[in-house]
């Protein structure tokens, strides 16, 4: 692996933090510390100002408007924009990149809007009783007429309430296996879509982005047969190929949260002063510290070598379920850590530490469980499909 960042990803870089610093650091004791808490009209106001510094469109290639500054450009922004608990939507969100198989009149009607964040998107995925596994998803579609008629529910579907369309996998009536998960892009307005509630649970994930998980339910509902993205029966691909680039995510947002936790740490223990002593003082802490900034340092360059191996058309898919495992429970190693070495205040809502550790043990459930990123890891590495260094 041989690379730098271009002069241009440096400055937008820059950037990025500067407006970070002064826009959105501010915002987070107003918000809790929270995305989620976050209004629709700040959110507006914040995407506007980010346009108004020409910092807009980060994940866009060229070849729709954007900078095109690739996997490793996104990474080197996400470590900035990361940096703050509220706000960093503004920036908009890498788009699932199954969306890239859209068709023609597909790419100007969902692609070209949801990359621009004028139209958002989510994914229909997770049923009560399938989880991650496709051969047991029993959410049905029958072809009538030109037509597909969906029956089913879905439940853990981020942003179901606030989606103007998904990325929605259903069977194939009469097809079992994998073989007949097709993707549809279904609009949520069509009659029929209905979300039924809003899920509470411990901590929303680090990269929500004030998304909330909902449950989901379809009655009948008629999707245009030109609405299937890629060919029917073939969803299993589109969805295979729609995560690699969302979850690189963890890995640039893992480390810029975890290195807030450990700069927290590193303060509070060498101007805490304890039995007339710096907390720093103390072995214990000092070893905490010390684990903490190494599985930092590991974590970054596994995402920036997952980005180089995505911007150069390589299968990053193993150090992709590698970046997921390792960037959530490093995130809650070291924010853990962090409340342990600032004690009683580390637990209170006056500090982000407890909102960041909670973020964190959700992340370990959300795009698939670490432990099936294990087996997919194992599997590559016992089928010989991947070995380290190859």
């Amino acid at each position: 692996m041989d690379f730098e960042l271009s002069e241009e990803v440096t400055m937008m870089r820059g950037a990025v933090k500067q407006f970070v610093g002064q826009e959105l650091l501010p915002l987070e004791r107003e918000y809790n510390f929270d995305e989620i808490y976050l209004p629709d009209e700040k959110r507006a106001e914040l995407t506007k100002k980010v346009k108004d510094a020409g910092l807009s469109g980060l994940y866009v290639p060229k070849q729709y408007g954007g900078p095109g500054i690739g996997f490793v450009g996104q990474v080197a922004m996400q470590e900035e924009i990361h940096g703050a608990m509220v706000g960093y939507t503004a920036f908009g969100k890498p788009v699932y990149e199954g969306l890239y198989q859209c068709n023609a009149e597909q790419t100007e009607e969902y692609l070209i809007p949801a990359l621009w964040g004028e139209k958002k998107a989510c994914a229909g995925i997770t049923e009560p009783i399938s989880g991650a596994d496709p051969s047991m998803m029993v959410t049905y579609a029958e072809e009538r007429d030109g037509k597909y008629i969906i029956n089913g529910r879905k439940i853990f579907i981020s942003g179901a309430d606030k989606a103007d369309f998904l990325l929605f996998y259903a069977r194939l009536k009469g097809v079992e296996g994998r073989e007949g998960v097709t993707c549809f892009l279904m609009d949520t307005d069509l009659p029929g879509f209905n979300v039924e509630r809003r899920i509470e649970t411990l901590g929303v994930p680090t990269g929500s982005g004030g998304d909330v998980p909902c449950e989901v339910s379809l009655e009948n509902v008629e999707v245009p047969a030109e609405n299937i993205l890629g060919k029917p029966g073939r969803g299993w691909d589109v969805l295979q190929s729609s995560l690699g680039g969302v979850r690189l995510g963890f890995g640039p947002r893992t480390v810029a949260l975890s290195e807030r936790c450990l700069r927290m740490a590193r303060d509070y223990a060498t101007s805490r002063v304890t039995f007339g002593r710096p907390l720093a003082d103390r072995q214990a802490v000092q070893w905490m510290l010390a684990d903490s900034a190494i599985a930092i340092e590991s974590l970054r360059w596994m995402s920036y070598h997952s980005a180089w191996k995505l911007d150069q058309g390589l299968d990053a898919r193993t150090e992709i379920a590698m970046l997921k495992v390792h960037g959530s429970e490093t995130l809650e190693k070291v924010s853990d850590r962090a409340i342990q070495i600032h004690g009683a205040i580390g637990i209170s809502k006056d500090f982000p530490l407890e909102q960041i550790y909670r973020g964190a043990r959700a992340d370990r459930i959300v795009d698939g469980p670490n432990e099936v990123h294990r087996v997919v890891i194992a599997r590559n590495l016992t089928k010989g499909y991947w070995f380290p260094g190859y």
